[in-house]
């Protein structure tokens, strides 16, 4: 699961299918996955981008993102299991597919202008001809349009425990699965974080590698 570019229709359906495939193997007492399913398919979740302008900002690319970091999550976890000990599937599964629920009708579409360089440009700058040319683009919704109540991480855990009873490992990785590196996040003691929790240090890294070695960072 490594497709970086703009996807199809039809890929964009297949993200989705088996994204829901992977809800419906959490296998823990009191989930809720039926309501968990049903909010996903009533929000923008599978059509949404992950980000405005960096990693997977195309339509789909929330999904996708998440998808990522799970199949990293999970390669991780087998290389490093004979040393950190057992994690269990179910932990896996929620964390790499829902660390960044609170994206959930998070952004909006917009049309923006964007200069489109060819030889056949009827401008001209130091980048050579061009033309502007209306492009669509996304923005961070307005705070009232969207659910906001602490950080992206503090949002994620609290939209994600309406459905799943969050164990404290869970919990832990989600909330600090941009260690100190997030908005609005202080910096705590992460050495001893990542000591105590493993979960953590691997949600982290499958998040970063996913982000910057898979999907890598859009040049403007």
């Amino acid at each position: 699961m490594l497709n970086v570019k703009p996807l199809t229709p039809q890929q964009i359906e297949e993200n989705k299918n088996l994204f829901i495939s992977l809800v419906n193997q959490i296998n823990i007492e009191g989930v809720d996955k039926d309501g968990l399913i049903n909010y996903l398919l009533n929000s923008d979740f599978f059509f949404a981008p992950a980000s405005t302008k960096y990693h997977s900002n195309f339509d789909g690319g929330l999904c996708q993102h998440s998808l990522n970091v799970y199949f990293a999550l999970k390669d991780l976890y087998e290389m490093y299991k004979p040393t950190i000990g057992p994690i269990d599937e179910n932990s896996l599964l929620i964390c790499g597919l829902f660390h960044d629920i609170s994206k959930i009708n998070f952004y909006e579409k917009y049309t923006s202008n964007k200069k489109i360089y060819s030889e056949q440009g009827s401008k001209h700058d130091n980048g050579g001809k061009f033309d502007w040319v209306a492009v669509d683009a996304w923005k961070v919704r307005e705070p009232k349009d969207r659910f906001i109540a602490g950080t992206h991480e503090e949002n994620s855990v609290l939209l994600l425990s309406r459905f799943i009873p969050l164990n404290n490992d869970e919990t832990v990785a989600i909330m600090n699965h941009h260690m100190h590196t997030g908005d609005g996040v202080q910096f705590m003691d992460q050495t001893f974080i990542c000591n105590q929790y493993p979960l953590a240090v691997l949600l982290h890294t499958a998040d970063f590698l996913s982000t910057y070695c898979v999907e890598g960072i859009v040049s403007e």
